[in-house]
């Protein structure tokens, strides 16, 4: 293995520079994603500040998409017979 990655030293540097281009290159990319962009305006445009959001200050979102839950009764229905 590479002196590098086994010193200390080696592997605090590869980790920082894991998460400096997860920091700066993946998650900026990932928040222009058409999706990620849509509902960040959308919460921008009802005056909540989503980088300001805790968890716990959200109402309970369904855990599961309406459609996915009568898929899911149809089958446990079907199973039960």
């Amino acid at each position: 293995m590479n002196r590098v990655v086994t010193s200390p030293t080696g592997r605090l540097a590869v980790a920082t520079a894991i998460l400096l281009v997860v920091w700066l290159v993946i998650l900026p990319w990932v928040g222009r994603r058409p999706a990620i962009d849509r509902h960040v305006r959308a919460m921008e445009k009802g005056g909540i500040n989503p980088a300001a959001m805790f968890y716990t200050e959200l109402e309970r979102l369904p855990l599961r998409p309406p459609w996915i839950e009568q898929q899911l009764v149809l089958w446990l229905e079907r199973g039960a017979e």
